[in-house]
C-alpha cells in the first residue's frame, strides 16, 4: 500500500480554527484535513504531529505479514509455549483457507525454521524456541592441529546461529591481553553444551584432556551441561573417559571418513540442533 502523501506544515494556509477531535478518530490522513482547518500556533502544529503519527501507527500495523499473523496467533493459543496446537484450531481463529494456511505454514516450516510440525489428527504445529528465550552457549574444545576442521564445523552450525538456538564460544575469541586461561575456564564453566573434537592431537594435548575434558565430564555428571563427542579423525578414543556418552557422527564414524566433509557436518549440526531443542523445551 502507497504512504500517503502528506503536506508540510509551512504550506498549509492558515484559518481560525482546529477542531478538537480524537485523534483514534481519524482513519486517514484525507479524512483529517479534510475536516481540519489549521491555524499556524506552535499548538495546532504539535496536534498535527500527534495525529500524523497516530495515522502512521496504524497503517504499520496493518502492514503486518501473514508470517507475522501467522506466529502472533500460534503464541496466543500455545500461550507462548512449545506446545504443539491443532491445525485445525489455528486455521480457525486464523479464519485462512486451506491453500493460503499451507502455503504459509511451509514457509514457516521448512525456509524460516520458526515451527516445527507434529502429528497428531490433522496435525500440529508448534513454536520453534520459545518467545523470549536464550540462545544456548556452546563451548568447543580442540586441539589446534585441527583448526581447519573447527572452521568448517562452526560454518554448519551458523544456521543454528540464525535459528537463535545457540553462540558457540571458542578460544580464537579471547581479545588480546585476555587471560586465556581464566578465560577459557569461565566460558567453558558456563556452557550448556559441550563440544569435544576428538582426534589423536586431542588425546594427547595435556590441556585438552587433562584440564577441560576433566571439567567437562564434571559438569557432565551434574547435569550442569551436556558433552557431545564429535570424532574428527579416526584414532582409539574408545578407552576414553568419554567414551560412555554417545558420540556424534553416527556410529563414531569419524568426520574424515565422510566422502564429503560437507555431508558429515551436516549431520553432526542436524543432530546438535536436536539436542538444542530438548534442552531449550525443558527450560
Amino acid at each position: 500500500m502507497a504512504a500517503a502523501a502528506f503536506p508540510i506544515l509551512s504550506d498549509v494556509q492558515p484559518a481560525r480554527s482546529l477542531p478538537r477531535r480524537s485523534q483514534s478518530s481519524y482513519s486517514t490522513p484525507q479524512s483529517w484535513f479534510h475536516e481540519v482547518q489549521t491555524v499556524d500556533t506552535t499548538e495546532n502544529k504539535k496536534h498535527m504531529k500527534k495525529v500524523i503519527t497516530t495515522i502512521k501507527k496504524k497503517a504499520v500495523r496493518i502492514r503486518r505479514t501473514q508470517s507475522e499473523l501467522f506466529l502472533d496467533s500460534l503464541k496466543k493459543l500455545s500461550k507462548g509455549e512449545q506446545k504443539l496446537i491443532s491445525n485445525l484450531v489455528l486455521r480457525d481463529d486464523l479464519g485462512w483457507g486451506e491453500d493460503r494456511y499451507n502455503r504459509i505454514k511451509s514457509l514457516l516450516a521448512d525456509d524460516e525454521k520458526k515451527i516445527v510440525v507434529g502429528r497428531g489428527q490433522g496435525g500440529t504445529v508448534g513454536l520453534a524456541v520459545a518467545p523470549g528465550a536464550k540462545p544456548l552457549k556452546i563451548f568447543v574444545s580442540y586441539c589446534h592441529a585441527d583448526e581447519p576442521l573447527k572452521v568448517d564445523l562452526l560454518k554448519h552450525l551458523a544456521p543454528l546461529k540464525h535459528l537463535e538456538l545457540i553462540n558457540v564460544w571458542n578460544d580464537r575469541q579471547i581479545p588480546p591481553g585476555g587471560d586465556w586461561g581464566q578465560t577459557i575456564s569461565s566460558n567453558l564453566q558456563s556452557a550448556d553444551i559441550i563440544l569435544l573434537l576428538v582426534s589423536i592431537d586431542f588425546i594427547n594435548s595435556r590441556y585438552c584432556y587433562d584440564i577441560e575434558l576433566e571439567a567437562a565430564i564434571e559438569r557432565h555428571e551434574n547435569k550442569s551441561a551436556v558433552i557431545i563427542p564429535i570424532i574428527l579423525r579416526n584414532c582409539m578414543w574408545q578407552h576414553a573417559p568419554f567414551s560412555k556418552i554417545q558420540a556424534i557422527p553416527k556410529d563414531g564414524r569419524p568426520v574424515c571418513g565422510y566422502p564429503s566433509h560437507d555431508e558429515a557436518f551436516t549431520e553432526i549440526a542436524i543432530a546438535i540442533k536436536a539436542v538444542a531443542e530438548d534442552i531449550l523445551s525443558k527450560k
